[in-house]
């Protein structure tokens, strides 16, 4: 199985270059047939993908955070090749949904060649015209001011995302999202979280009961409440029961668009755009290599 090693030296605040040594030599000691690039801008991961897909590589693994894996499926989803994860980023979430937490787990994973086809889904920006494939969380409103500030500063695990929050908190404010759903049309929010994984923010259980292969995305719209009840309510969101305290308003979708105009959007860690977009569920887009 020949397998591309694409390794974001940034990612982790430094963490994924300081230790890419002991990780070549564990990949050195369990695995043949293999090559490794470092990423040298933001999107090249993709690129790096694009290509490694049309020179036949069967594997392709995301070394680094959620951005990093978020580029590389951009740049092969659609095909059979399969992807695989070494988790190096400040919140590395998706490989908490699939079991994958830590190098050991990525390597015994690409030892044991099992895979599972996942589902992912395509945002187009009606602003710009340009789309873009998440496969993670998409968040509008707060949630992306909070990714804005945290990728802006120095990272540190999930204590970046709260202090993200405790900083960002003073530009919360209410809004309608415009989602084209006849039960929420008209809702006011603070925050809206898609998910098709189940965690975000460096650990918290934002989705629960979400599955990446039941070919829906979950759609959490936060009920709108003060600055501080919002810090009250934050261990609510880190451990899931927000839904069952009925703090949001719940729905699971195909496709959804939200119509509302100049709302910040960030999808797997990172601050794409704006407000309005339109999502679509591409059901088992992706061949993921999982324990």
């Amino acid at each position: 199985m020949s397998i591309l090693f694409l390794v974001n030296p940034e990612a982790g605040n430094g963490k994924a270059k300081r230790e890419w040594p002991a990780i070549a030599e564990m990949i050195k000691e369990n695995l043949s047939e293999y090559d490794f690039e470092f990423t040298q801008h933001p999107l090249h991961a993709t690129e790096l993908a694009r290509n490694a897909v049309l020179k036949g590589y069967e594997t392709i693994v995301s070394c680094g955070g959620d951005g990093t894996l978020n580029e590389v499926v951009n740049g092969m989803a659609g095909s059979e090749v399969k992807v695989g994860l070494i988790p190096l980023g400040t919140g590395s979430d998706f490989g908490k949904t699939i079991g994958i937490r830590s190098v050991e787990d990525a390597i015994k994973a690409l030892k044991g060649k099992k895979f599972e086809r996942v589902d992912v889904s395509n945002v187009t920006f009606y602003g710009t015209g340009q789309s873009r494939i998440f496969i993670n969380v998409l968040e509008v409103g707060f949630g992306a001011e909070v990714m804005k500030y945290v990728n802006s500063h120095s990272k540190h695990g999930r204590s970046s995302f709260i202090v993200g929050i405790l900083s960002t908190v003073w530009k919360l404010r209410r809004f309608k999202p415009g989602v084209d759903r006849e039960e929420m049309r008209d809702v006011d929010t603070i925050e809206v979280i898609v998910a098709n994984g189940k965690y975000f923010g460096g650990g918290m259980l934002a989705s629960p009961n979400s599955s990446i292969s039941d070919g829906v995305l979950d759609v959490h719209i936060l009920r709108p409440v003060s600055r501080l009840s919002t810090i009250f309510r934050l261990r609510n969101l880190m451990n899931g029961t927000y839904i069952a305290k009925n703090y949001s308003f719940e729905s699971m979708v195909k496709s959804v668009s939200f119509g509302e105009k100049g709302n910040l959007v960030e999808m797997d860690g990172e601050v794409i755009g704006n407000t309005p977009i339109s999502i679509n569920v591409l059901q088992k887009g992706v061949n993921f290599i999982v324990p």
